[in-house]
């Protein structure tokens, strides 16, 4: 059970986003375009993307094998599910860090809520995902093993939530709580600080979960 709660959690996230909380640093990784961090409160972080634009070097692979005509690399895990290939390979290089450190809690936002529904899982951690975009190619019908160690909290007027496309039989890992702003605007609002400025209303702190797993 999570003994930190989703707004706590998406403030660590935003001040590790703005390294305010560097006292708190236990160690780190930045390889290939994966960073993560931890923290000596036994939290593992992973930070993700705030603007769409820097979403494309993990999160839209064009340049891979394109299964089912609709551009997305998609590649099977060790157990045999299908993962967006990009997100796989992230995971995987955060799971090789982390699997050692043996966190306690895994906060993740954007592609790295992706990668954090993937170690969580793995880990069996309880974990937080922030503007999760959707990872597995199996069935909402298919559960799979401790997916309950992983809660994704999404804007609806986010659209890195709605990708890649549930049509195409993407969905997320673990359960999903939407969160609906008083206004929602043209303007697509992805950035963590919005996921904590949201948190911080009681309409919303009434409706979300206070513990998992589930």
């Amino acid at each position: 059970m999570s003994k930190i709660s989703l707004l706590d959690a998406a403030q660590i996230m935003e001040d590790t986003n703005n390294e305010t909380n560097a006292d708190d640093l236990h160690t780190a990784i930045d390889v290939a375009g994966v960073q993560a961090y931890y923290l000596k409160s036994s939290i593992l972080v992973i930070p993700g993307t705030n603007e769409l634009s820097d979403w494309f070097d993990f999160s839209l692979d064009f340049a891979g094998i394109d299964h089912d005509g609709h551009g997305f690399d998609v590649v099977a895990g060790d157990s045999g599910t299908l993962w967006h290939g990009g997100f796989l390979e992230h995971a995987q290089r955060v799971y090789m860090f982390a699997k050692g450190l043996r966190p306690k809690l895994i906060i993740g936002h954007s592609l790295g809520a992706a990668s954090a529904q993937i170690v969580g899982m793995s880990l069996r951690v309880p974990t937080i995902a922030f503007a999760s975009p959707q990872t597995s190619r199996r069935s909402n019908r298919e559960r799979l093993p401790h997916e309950g160690w992983v809660i994704n909290l999404c804007r609806v007027d986010d659209t890195v939530c709605y990708l890649p496309p549930k049509i195409l039989g993407f969905r997320t890992i673990g359960s999903r709580y939407w969160l609906i702003p008083d206004k929602v605007d043209d303007e697509d609002d992805h950035r963590i600080a919005a996921y904590t400025a949201l948190l911080k209303l009681k309409r919303v702190k009434d409706r979300v979960p206070t513990h998992w797993p589930t």
